[in-house]
């Protein structure tokens, strides 16, 4: 008897549809559906294509999500975006009886809290810390980066999409002044522009010391106990040709031939997979719970080690 597996991909960016284009191409021949909040052409071709269907909606509610699951009567869902796992669609698929890739939303801080993933690195000793403060009012914030005279990177203390990053390099004595405010503008816009829609975590503005080098991403599937890295790529972060212009969620991105960028060397692969297992068995050692589902290292190949 042939069984034809039902697999439900949440998300309808690109990434959902290399997803799905990826199962189409798979020879188990799975039906494709998709629960999407907005209608991705290439997405529902490919649903079509495999005899399956779409469901339009809010990704990041997880009775939605839930309910197109049972709906379609999948066997698994695979979730493509950080948001519905920072909202709790994989508990509520689990909690279904629906096998689901995607981290649980406790699970999920690591991505979602920028600082909750910087104190698990420093209370265990994850290699790839940088020093670091995150504040939870602006008046905190403002006061500490008017005090603070060396370069910084001033963050969302949240996921915020890849926005609201600016790196400010105090190496101007003459310019001491000037700087402080530009830094002290950046944390208010930061607070009250990039941080004002959300409000599931306290921290809001981070601020950590400035680093320079390559940045790549690696990307594991886990369970929680083993990894399995994919090839590093490279996103085009800068609005603007040249890598200037405000930092967006990724303009484009670069990747192989062969798993490494051609900066990378084998052993700096291997220990951007180490820092990333690192990570993983730091939260079994905090939490308790495995982490299961794909998490992404944002990585940068600087002069430090720590």
């Amino acid at each position: 008897m042939v069984v034809v597996v039902k697999v439900l991909v949440v998300g309808d960016a690109s990434r959902e549809h290399a997803i799905a284009d990826a199962f189409a191409r798979s020879s188990q021949e799975p039906k494709l559906y998709a629960a999407m909040s907005r209608r991705n052409p290439g997405i529902a071709k490919l649903c079509k294509s495999t005899g399956g269907s779409i469901a339009i909606g809010n990704i990041n509610d997880p009775q939605f999500v839930v309910k197109a699951a049972q709906e379609f009567h999948v066997d698994f869902a695979f979730i493509g975006p950080e948001e519905p796992l920072f909202h709790g669609v994989s508990d509520a698929l689990e909690e279904a009886g629906i096998p689901c890739v995607g981290a649980k939303r406790y699970m999920a801080l690591v991505e979602m809290s920028k600082a909750f993933m910087r104190r698990l690195m420093w209370k265990y000793k994850v290699p790839g810390r940088l020093r670091f403060k995150a504040f939870k009012s602006l008046e905190d914030a403002i006061a500490y980066v008017n005090e603070y005279a060396e370069s910084v990177a001033i963050k969302p203390a949240r996921q915020a999409g890849g926005k609201g990053v600016k790196v400010i390099a105090d190496l101007q004595v003459y310019l001491s002044k000037e700087k402080k405010e530009v830094k002290a503008e950046h944390v208010k816009t930061v607070y009250e522009k990039h941080m004002a829609v959300y409000d599931d975590i306290d921290d809001k503005v981070l601020i950590e010391e400035r680093v320079e080098g390559p940045e790549y991403t690696l990307q594991v599937f886990t369970d929680g106990r083993t990894v399995k890295p994919l090839p590093v790529v490279q996103d085009n972060k800068n609005a603007y040709e040249m890598d200037i212009g405000p930092e967006t969620g990724g303009m484009g991105s670069i990747a192989g031939p062969g798993w490494l960028l051609p900066f990378l060397t084998e052993e700096e692969y291997k220990k951007s997979v180490e820092i990333v297992q690192g990570v993983v068995e730091a939260l079994w050692k905090e939490t308790g719970v495995r982490y299961k589902g794909v998490i992404s290292g944002q990585m940068m190949l600087t002069a430090l080690w720590g």
